[in-house]
């Protein structure tokens, strides 16, 4: 298990570097990309604030809120922080240079687009931190359910802040 909010930093943090990564590469073999004007980039990331705040909050039906409430106590506290993260997200970000950077040799502007993937897991962070923050707990996520336990894999459960190690 991780806690959430270090596995969505990590997921924009993947979205970043693979997008900085792909602009330079494109950057060193094309020369610098001709972009249209500061108002695409702009544009862009203040969707991605706007649909980013929305959908962490009730407002469309769900998001985090939902989920955060619907959070199980972790029964054993000590199960928490054991996952292969840096492995985890070691790959992927690979896998999202790799085809970062080759649509970016075509083209260029498409690492704009990692800037929008990336202001969703950075608003849930906040949302998440600010939560634990204010209820005085710690929410974390994985894949595998533990075994005493009966709900759902990908549910989020809860310990006490200050009961688990933080690792992962």
């Amino acid at each position: 298990m991780v806690r959430f909010v270090h596995k969505q930093l990590a997921t924009a943090l993947v979205c970043i570097l693979s997008g900085v990564t792909g602009w330079a590469v494109a950057s060193a073999v094309n020369g610098p990309p001709d972009l249209p004007g500061w108002w695409f980039p702009l544009a862009m990331l203040g969707w991605a604030v706007l649909w980013s705040l929305l959908s962490t909050t009730r407002l469309l039906g769900g998001g985090d809120v939902t989920l955060f409430r619907t959070a199980v106590p972790l029964a054993d506290p000590a199960t928490a922080g054991r996952a292969p993260f840096v492995r985890a997200y070691g790959l992927l970000l690979a896998a999202a240079t790799l085809l970062t950077t080759a649509v970016a040799l075509y083209e260029p502007l498409a690492v704009v687009f990692n800037l929008f993937w990336a202001m969703d897991p950075l608003m849930r962070a906040e949302r998440a931190a600010r939560w634990e923050r204010g209820r005085g707990v710690l929410l974390w996520q994985g894949r595998t359910v533990p075994p005493d336990q009966r709900v759902r894999a990908g549910s989020v459960f809860t310990t006490p802040r200050g009961a688990t190690p933080v690792a992962g």
